[in-house]
């Protein structure tokens, strides 16, 4: 199947989802996050998303972070760059947050970050592949970032129907070190 296809179909299936299955999924994947601990150093500065087209809620992430003593960041996105990060508040109501053009929410910020500086990102996806390659929504921006930070770890974000066999790549696509999900998580050999 190609990839425009297989874009459309689990997006769909994403948004189809029931509020109270993707609530479940999130508690799976919680269970699971603290196995991340031996990978992250104290303090750890954290990339992580804004769940809203269906995903895998985020909110679990934000948790994390907050038990652990971590520090999460939010993607800002510009058109033909690469991400900056920003800062966040455990408490979303405590970011300033505006809606971007695609449709996602991101932080109203002044100090960003690159993802140099981050020690992990939690990399939204609408597929992955069993030796760690993704497919985002198309944008790019993912892909741009992170083929400038060889020492992050990416983390592939996901519900277990996301997964897939194979995937067509091209020679820009970066692929994740690991996936977690309420599959459990997994660790890709590259």
């Amino acid at each position: 199947m190609d990839n425009h296809t297989l874009r459309k179909q689990i997006c769909q299936a994403r948004r189809k989802l029931h509020p109270k299955a993707r609530s479940y999924a999130g508690f799976l994947t919680h269970l699971h996050l603290k196995k991340l601990l031996p990978l992250l150093p104290k303090h750890a500065k954290i990339g992580l998303y804004l769940d809203a087209f269906g995903e895998l809620p985020t909110d679990v992430l934000l948790e994390f972070c907050r038990r652990y003593g971590f520090l999460p960041y939010l993607p800002i996105t510009k058109k033909g760059r690469a991400l900056r990060f920003s800062r966040c508040q455990f408490n979303m109501r405590n970011t300033p947050l505006k809606r971007h053009a695609f449709g996602m929410k991101e932080p109203i910020a002044t100090h960003t970050i690159t993802a140099n500086q981050l020690d992990a990102v939690f990399c939204p996806l609408v597929a992955l592949d069993d030796t760690g390659n993704r497919l985002g929504m198309g944008g790019g921006f993912y892909d741009r970032t992170l083929a400038r930070t060889p020492n992050l770890l990416k983390i592939g974000y996901c519900y277990d129907f996301q997964r897939v066999p194979k995937l067509k790549t091209k020679p820009w696509d970066q692929s994740m070190d690991l996936a977690i999900g309420d599959f459990g998580i997994v660790r890709f050999k590259h």
